[in-house]
C-alpha cells in the first residue's frame, strides 16, 4: 500500500513539473495571439510581417525572392498599422480619419503585392482576401444577432419576473 500511494506521488510530482514546464517554455505567440481575445493579438510587427509572408508562401507556393520582397511589404505595412493603431485612442474623434488612413495602406499593400506576384497568384490572393471579408462579416452579423437574442431573452425573463411580482402583491 506505501509503494503504490509514493508511487502515485512521485507520478503526480512528475506531470505537475513537466505542465509547470511546458508551460513556462512556451513562446508568447502561442499564449497571445488570434483567437487569444480580440483581434490579433499582440504580435510585434516582425512576427505578424512573418506569419502572412508563410500563410502567403502556403498558400501561393512564393519562391525565396517573391518571399523576401512580400516580407519587406508586409513589414512596412505592419509597421504604419501599429503606429495608426497606437494613434486610435478611445472616443477619439479622429476614428474615421485613421481609418480611412489603414484602408489606403492596405490598398497600398495590395498594389505592391501585385507587382511581386503573378497575376494568377495575384488571383488567388484577392479571392482569399474577399473569402475571409466574407466569413468576417458572416461573424459580426451571427454576433449581432447573438446579443440581440440575449437582450430579448433578458428582458422576456425581467419580464417574467415583474409578472410574478405583480401577482404575489
Amino acid at each position: 500500500m506505501k509503494k503504490m500511494l509514493l508511487l502515485l506521488t512521485v507520478a503526480t510530482l512528475g506531470f505537475t513539473t513537466a505542465q509547470a514546464q511546458n508551460t513556462a517554455t512556451a513562446p508568447a505567440s502561442a499564449q497571445q495571439g488570434p483567437g487569444m481575445g480580440r483581434g490579433q493579438g499582440r504580435f510585434s510587427p516582425e512576427q505578424r510581417a512573418d506569419l502572412q509572408t508563410q500563410r502567403l508562401t502556403k498558400q501561393l507556393s512564393l519562391t525565396a525572392d517573391q518571399q523576401t520582397k512580400v516580407r519587406t511589404i508586409f513589414l512596412a505595412q505592419a509597421n504604419e498599422m501599429e503606429t495608426l493603431r497606437g494613434q486610435m485612442t478611445p472616443g477619439s474623434t479622429e476614428r474615421q480619419a485613421l481609418g480611412q488612413k489603414m484602408q489606403e495602406t492596405r490598398t497600398r499593400t495590395d498594389e505592391q503585392l501585385r507587382g511581386v506576384l503573378t497575376p494568377e497568384q495575384f488571383a488567388q490572393y484577392q479571392a482569399k482576401r474577399e473569402d475571409q471579408l466574407e466569413n468576417r462579416m458572416e461573424r459580426r452579423e451571427e454576433m449581432k444577432e447573438a446579443k440581440v437574442k440575449a437582450k430579448g431573452d433578458k428582458l422576456k425573463v425581467k419580464g417574467e419576473k415583474d409578472k410574478a411580482k405583480v401577482k404575489a402583491s
